[in-house]
């Protein structure tokens, strides 16, 4: 009897030890700020020795080589050696702080565009998808900032400079409105991890609480359902 509860001792002592350490979490910068890290608290009471570190900004790391241990994105990884669980949808949407819209207007229509004050951030133009809005801000000539950094941008929108493009969420985050106009790009959200790494207790802890918390809030924040419509998705 005193031998099997040494080894049960030792296998919780072990388990304790496999918990305790650091779990990287590469994410963008508006949904680390304003989702994830606000609710991580509750991650901390159960896992109070794991210490999550969150990497922040639009650079792809290596899961492979261990520069990140999971990756929030919003595209699906190529590889056979990433594992990759889709955890919400969001549209982008074109934005307006109210102090604009008072001042100039809500644009309704894409054409409408043409006659309003513009805030680019420039990163976004590397991806195919949002050719839609490339082409409205290559046409601009009412561009009143450029920046690499959606924080920045999105600082520009609510101080009134302009109108700039952002995940449908977007609201939840920041005193801004989002306008009526489609502009029929829509993006997934993976959570990814490496087939090598993610079965470890405090990784696998990591990866289980965020996507509680992914499902948690996925009706109201990560889903293609204008906020108006009550239809369930499908």
């Amino acid at each position: 009897m005193q031998s099997n509860a040494s080894s049960i001792e030792r296998h919780l002592a072990g388990l304790d030890r496999e918990m305790a350490g650091v779990v990287r979490v590469a994410v963008t910068e508006g949904l680390a700020a304003q989702w994830l890290v606000p609710r991580l608290t509750e991650l901390r009471r159960r896992h109070a020795d794991i210490l999550v570190q969150v990497i922040v900004g639009d650079q792809i790391l290596d899961l492979a080589t261990r520069q990140t241990d999971l990756a929030i994105r919003f595209f699906r990884p190529t590889s056979s050696q990433l594992v990759a669980a889709r955890v919400g949808q969001f549209r982008m949407s074109v934005f307006a702080a109210p102090a604009y819209i008072e001042q100039f207007g809500l644009p309704r229509q894409l054409d409408d565009l043409h006659e309003h004050h513009i805030v680019d951030h420039t990163t976004l133009h590397n991806l195919p998808a949002m050719k839609p809005w490339s082409e409205i801000v290559e046409r601009s000539t009412r561009v009143a900032l450029r920046t690499n950094s959606s924080h920045s941008a999105m600082e520009a929108v609510k101080a009134s400079w302009g109108l700039s493009i952002f995940p449908s969420y977007s609201s939840k985050m920041a005193d801004i409105v989002e306008t009526p106009i489609d502009l029929n790009i829509s993006r997934d959200i993976w959570l990814v991890s490496h087939e090598e790494t993610n079965k470890g207790a405090r990784i696998r802890a990591v990866i289980d609480y965020i996507r509680e918390q992914f499902r948690q809030d996925e009706r109201e924040w990560f889903s293609l359902l204008h906020p108006s419509n009550d239809t369930e998705a499908a």
